[in-house]
Order: structure tokens, then C-alpha cells, then sequence
């Protein structure tokens, strides 16, 4: 899209500054390319920012240095690179730790900040929006929501300015690289939106309703350049059975189911919403207009979606080290996050007893179990936030008072869960919130049998499995989560 210059010269000046811009040193040549292929390893199947061919060649060639936006990029995917390599999420042991140590991820931050424009109202570039992609990512790796909001707002600041949830507003002279790099950057971001408001209780920027972006074509990377598309892939990857040579779709079919499931996701946070905030009056008149459909009626749309995928997108095989097959094992262990991320919301969403709701917090924390933890680490801090849910739940339940059998069963999801995180080990904080855990259980262990000590020297007690639980708040305060958007109230 051209930019017109202002009355004042803004953009002559501006041009000016970027073609004095000089690219500062910050690692080697050799340690930017290992990062950008652990990206690639780790990070794309996730989020496919890219078409690897394409940027991998402008990589190589050191194009980074030719601009700040692709600077910015660049540092940006090398800080999440190097975050995710640091807490474990690197299947192959063949890394030089070294090499890929060598620059601290926060050098590799500040370097993509320092790159961004100086202006609020830059001109719409991709790469600049890509680099603010990253940059929310690396900020929730690092466990700094303030950034992440910062820098998802920032994106969503250039997509409001120039209307790119809508496809007629991008440029015209898009190649075919460039508008399925954009249709794959729209949609990560909308997933990274609901994330952030179911986990860190923020409002939605990008509603899919409103958006009039397509899907990318289902094609892995090698199947399509500038030239055009290969429809027919001439060495198919069979995911399904070594001695097969059909495969019988792309990963990228799974990318774009896990997008429904987030789309699903999105009209299930609402739902929540409206159930635990109070409205203006005009707007629950509105809303009494259209019904909103049961918690059941969505989890049934959630198991026709999930049950009606491939055999490799539902059962979930240890990673190979073949990136090519692994990707799948990706698509598997997101889909199986997101179905889960999903059920936790929609149990929030109505009233539910203290039985049903560790009935699906263990059938939860399970299906997490049965996904190889190699995929797991590779997902990395995000998906701690995916199990804030499953805590906000049980935190929820032992602000109630329980029974003692209730107080058992949720005394077993929560022992199930330490060792889940325990699995992890996803840096220290998956260990810092297990040791919590199982802290928490002692403590409340011996609370419950100072109470079962009280209840039998007194003769008008009632049975101790008959009496009810409430735990001091002193007990709740090192508790790892916090409760309040998925608030269950009582039954």
C-alpha cells in the first residue's frame, strides 16, 4: 500500500533515516542461522510465521542487516529461539549448546526493540508486524504479560490503521510467498488474542466474525514459491504407516483445524463473559435476543471437530527428529492442548458440582499426560498457561468447602498434576509450581487430620467424612495460580 507523504516531509525524512540505518553486531553469523532453524524446529510448527525456503535464503545471505524491520524480525525470532532452547523444549542433542548460549535471549529481545520504529503510526510492513508477533511470544516465554499486551496491542494497532482483517485492503502487488505468509501471520495472531483473554483475562482485539481473511492454502512449504503452487507433492509424507506412500493431507490442515477450535474457543469465552460480568441494560436486552447455546450443544461441536480428524492429528507418536513428520506430532499435541483449553472453558461457563468439575479436570490433566513430553517442552511456557486453567479451577473448588471424599479427589488431580508439570520440566517454573503443589497437599493433609483428631474427641461431632472442609486463606496463599476468569460459582 503507498504511503503519502505528510505536508511537513515526514516520509522523505524518514526514508532518509532508514537508508542511514546501520545494523548493529550482535551475535555471529553462525549463531543467527542455528536459532532461526531451532525456530523452525520448534516454533513454526506452532506458529508459521514464514515460508522457510524463502526466509531461510535471506538468512543465509545475511539480509537481516539490509533493514530495521527485517533486522527487527530476525532478533525477534532468535530472543524466542534462544528462550525456548534455554528452558529444554530441543528434541535433537546434537545442538551445539555452546553456540546457541552464547547470546543471552534478552540481548536478542532489546536488539528487535531498538529496531522498531520510533513512530506510533508506522507504515504497514510485514515484517514490522511480524517482529511485534515474536515479541508478544518471546514476552510470555519470559513471563512478562505487560510486554506481551504491549507488543500484541502494537499489531493490532497496524491491522486497525489499515484495515488488514480484511484481504481487499492488503497491497495489490502481494506474491504468492507474501499472501500466505500474511493469511498464516492473521490467524496466529487471532489465536495469540483469545489466549490472552482467557489466560490473562484481557479484552479480545480481533473477532473472527469481523474477519475477511482466508485460511493459507494447505501445503507445506517445499509444494509452493512465487512461481506458483504444486498441488501434487512428489514425495509425500506418510505420517500414518512406514510402508505407505500417500499421505493424506498436509500438516498445515491440522494448523488450520486448531484455528477452528480457537474460533470455537472464542464464542465460548464470550459465553463466559456474559455469564460472569455485569452488563449495561441495553446490552442484555440485545443479548436476550439470540439464545446462547449450552455448554453441551458446544462440546458436542468440539468432539465432531476433534473425532472427525485423521488418525495423525488425534494419536500423538514420540518426536522423531524428522522435522517433516514431527510437524504433525506438532499439529496432534496442539490440537489436544486446544480441545482441552476448550473444555476447561466451557466447564467454567455454567454451573457445575465440585464432583463434575474434577471428573474433567482429571479426564484433563490425563489427555496432557498422554501427549510425549518432547512436544510438551517444545511448546514450552505457553502451554503452563493453558494448565493456569486446570489451576484456576482447582484453586476455585478449595475455596469451597469440601467434604472429605470431595477433598480427596481433588487431592489426586492435584498430585496428578505436580508430576504432569514435574514431566515438564519446562524451565523452573513448571518445577517451581510442583514443588508448590505437593506442598500444598502436605499442608492441607495435616489440616485435615488436626480436624479428624478434633472430630473424634468431641461426641456431638458429626462423622469425620461427613464434615466439611474450609481452608484457611494462609493455606490458598502460595497457591501457583490465580483464580478469577474462570470463576466456577457454587451449586
Amino acid at each position: 500500500m503507498a504511503h503519502t507523504p505528510d505536508s511537513n516531509g515526514l516520509t522523505s525524512s524518514r526514508s532518509s533515516a532508514a537508508s542511514a540505518w546501520a545494523a548493529p553486531h550482535i551475535a555471529s553469523q553462525a549463531t543467527v542461522v542455528d536459532l532461526i532453524e531451532v525456530y523452525f524446529e520448534v516454533v513454526y510448527p506452532i506458529f508459521p510465521l514464514f515460508h522457510r525456503p524463502t526466509f531461510f535464503r535471506k538468512i543465509s545471505r545475511g539480509e537481516y542487516g539490509n533493514s530495521p524491520d527485517m533486522f527487527a524480525v530476525t532478533m525477534a525470532a532468535c530472543a524466542l529461539a534462544s528462550a525456548r532452547a534455554a528452558d529444554n523444549a530441543l528434541f535433537d542433542s546434537t545442538w551445539d549448546g555452546q553456540t546457541l548460549g552464547s547470546t543471552s535471549p534478552s540481548v536478542f529481545y532489546e536488539a528487535a526493540i531498538n529496531a522498531l520504529p520510533k513512530t506510533d503510526t508506522p507504515k504497514q510492513s510485514l515484517n514490522l508486524m511480524r517482529a511485534y508477533a515474536l515479541l508478544s511470544l518471546t514476552a510470555i516465554q519470559q513471563g512478562n504479560s505487560r510486554d506481551m499486551q504491549a507488543y500484541l496491542g502494537k499489531y493490532h494497532a497496524l491491522v486497525a490503521m489499515d484495515g488488514l482483517h480484511d484481504e481487499a485492503n492488503w497491497p495489490r502487488d502481494l506474491t504468492i510467498v507474501e499472501l500466505e505468509e500474511r493469511r498464516r501471520l492473521y490467524w496466529s495472531m487471532y489465536t495469540l488474542d483469545i489466549f490472552s483473554c482467557i489466560v490473562f483475562n484481557s479484552v479480545i482485539r480481533s473477532r473472527e466474525e469481523q474477519s475477511s481473511v482466508r485460511y493459507t492454502t494447505e501445503l507445506d512449504d517445499a509444494y509452493f514459491d512465487n512461481t506458483g503452487y504444486k498441488m501434487e507433492p512428489q514425495s509425500p509424507v506418510d505420517v500414518t504407516s512406514p510402508s505407505s506412500n500417500v499421505s493424506p493431507d498436509s500438516w498445515v490442515h491440522g494448523w488450520n483445524i486448531t484455528t477452528d477450535l480457537w474460533r470455537l474457543l472464542e464464542h465460548v469465552t464470550m459465553k463466559l463473559h456474559s455469564h460472569t460480568k455485569k452488563k449495561r441494560s441495553f446490552l442484555e436486552i440485545a443479548a436476550n435476543f439470540e439464545a446462547s447455546p449450552s455448554a453441551r450443544t458446544l462440546q458436542a461441536e468440539v468432539d465432531r471437530i476433534y473425532y472427525g480428524l485423521p488418525y495423525h492429528f488425534r494419536e500423538i507418536s514420540e518426536r522423531t527428529g524428522d522435522q517433516t513428520k514431527d510437524r504433525y506430532g506438532f499439529q496432534a499435541a496442539n490440537i489436544t492442548a486446544t480441545v482441552q483449553l476448550l473444555r476447561m472453558v466451557l466447564l467454567a461457563s455454567e454451573q457445575n458440582t465440585i464432583e463434575q468439575r474434577c471428573q474433567v479436570v482429571s479426564e484433563v490433566v490425563n489427555a496432557f499426560m498422554r501427549i510425549p513430553s518432547s512436544y510438551l517442552r517444545a511448546i514450552s511456557s505457553p502451554l503452563l498457561h493453558h494448565l493456569g486453567g486446570i489451576g484456576s479451577v482447582l484453586g476455585g473448588v478449595l475455596e469451597e468447602p469440601l467434604l472429605d471424599y470431595q477433598y480427596q479427589q481433588v487431592r489426586t488431580v492435584l498430585l496428578s498434576l505436580a508430576q504432569l508439570l514435574e514431566n515438564l520440566d519446562i524451565g523452573i517454573h513448571s518445577i517451581k509450581s510442583a514443588h508448590k503443589l505437593r506442598a500444598l497437599v502436605v499442608q492441607i493433609d495435616e489440616h485435615m487430620a488436626s480436624r479428624r483428631s478434633g472430630a473424634s474427641t468431641a461426641t456431638l461431632y458429626p462423622e469425620p467424612h461427613n464434615c466439611d472442609l474450609q481452608l484457611p486463606q494462609d493455606v490458598l496463599s502460595e497457591w501457583p495460580w490465580k483464580t478469577g476468569f474462570m470463576h466456577f460459582p457454587s451449586t
